[in-house]
């Protein structure tokens, strides 16, 4: 349920300049709420100050007011600050640094395993995506949504949403992108944008990743590996996590999907894992430390590469005998 303190914020005239943030690895719906937040306040007479740590991935910077978006963190003023998508303080990287403890920090997420970090926190497990609960901080308020706010609102469903297949998906989500179509907004365009933008070199990249395939002997966990060198070569491949896990859940009888990304952190992999409807991987990524949803989640463990995939997958085994 929305929480009426967060409307009276938002609304709250000593407010007048806003920090708005979300987790780092950014992508759509993180993208999407931030930006469509950021076009909610100003509409509400705001100023607002959108930071991230990381660039926004190529395929995302159509969205309008994405050149908005800062990275210098000096001389950083605000009155409250709104963080979205955003599982645990920690997820948003060095912006932490700039967050003062004199200051109201909102935290609005759809992460069931979000740690209530904020002085006011709306967290809507059942919501399919953050851009979802900013749809309806937009109707609450009763600010009209314009059309930049309405492609950014539906870049995020659609992206959180797998195009409206996961399991996440429901029929509020169908409502609301119907009601985003009303602005004028081309669909087609954003779904080329995002889903057939790669170049040459990503596709042949991507040839060598599904190359890696490597599935346990009951079929049930299938597992591809992206190597810090193929990364350093080609560092958009980096961003494509849905279109190349989609590989290895696609399979039939999987039921964990594992990616292993080696970062440039010294020995440090990044996995992301997604699940086929019975394995719960959020609590399988909560034991590296990580979390999410129940379909797909995300963790970032220390270790050599080959030692963490063998100690992830062996964890991932036993979840779905």
């Amino acid at each position: 349920m929305l929480p009426k303190k967060l409307l009276a914020e938002l609304r709250k005239k000593s407010h007048k300049t806003f920090l708005v943030s979300a987790h780092i690895h950014l992508e759509g719906d993180a993208l999407g709420s931030e930006l469509a937040m950021a076009g909610l306040l100003k509409a509400l007479g705001k100023k607002v100050l959108v930071f991230n740590e990381d660039e926004a991935p190529n395929e995302y910077l159509f969205m309008p007011g994405i050149e908005s978006i800062r990275h210098d963190l000096s001389r950083i003023d605000y009155d409250a600050a709104i963080l979205v998508d955003c599982s645990d303080i920690s997820r948003i990287g060095k912006i932490q640094k700039v967050l003062r403890k004199d200051k109201v920090l909102i935290n609005i997420d759809h992460h069931i395993s979000n740690t209530a970090f904020g002085d006011i926190n709306w967290v809507e497990p059942d919501a399919s995506c953050a851009c979802e609960m900013v749809y309806s901080l937009f109707k609450a308020l009763g600010v009209g949504i314009k059309k930049d706010d309405a492609i950014c609102l539906y870049t995020g469903i659609l992206a959180d949403t797998g195009s409206f297949k996961y399991k996440t998906t429901t029929g509020q989500s169908h409502l609301i992108a119907a009601d985003l179509l009303r602005q004028g907004i081309d669909v087609y365009d954003i779904n080329r944008r995002i889903y057939e933008s790669m170049s040459i070199a990503t596709v042949k990249d991507l040839g060598k990743i599904i190359g890696s395939l490597e599935v346990t002997k009951d079929g049930k966990v299938a597992w591809l590996s992206m190597r810090n060198n193929l990364i350093r070569k080609n560092p958009t491949l980096a961003d494509e996590t849905d279109a190349i896990i989609h590989f290895a859940r696609a399979i039939a009888g999987v039921e964990v999907a594992l990616l292993f990304k080696e970062t440039q952190a010294n020995r440090e992999v990044r996995i992301n894992l997604r699940s086929t409807g019975t394995a719960d991987v959020n609590k399988l990524a909560h034991v590296f430390g990580g979390g999410g949803h129940r379909m797909a989640s995300g963790a970032t463990v220390r270790g050599i590469f080959r030692d963490v995939v063998k100690k992830v997958v062996l964890e991932a085994a036993k979840r779905v005998l």
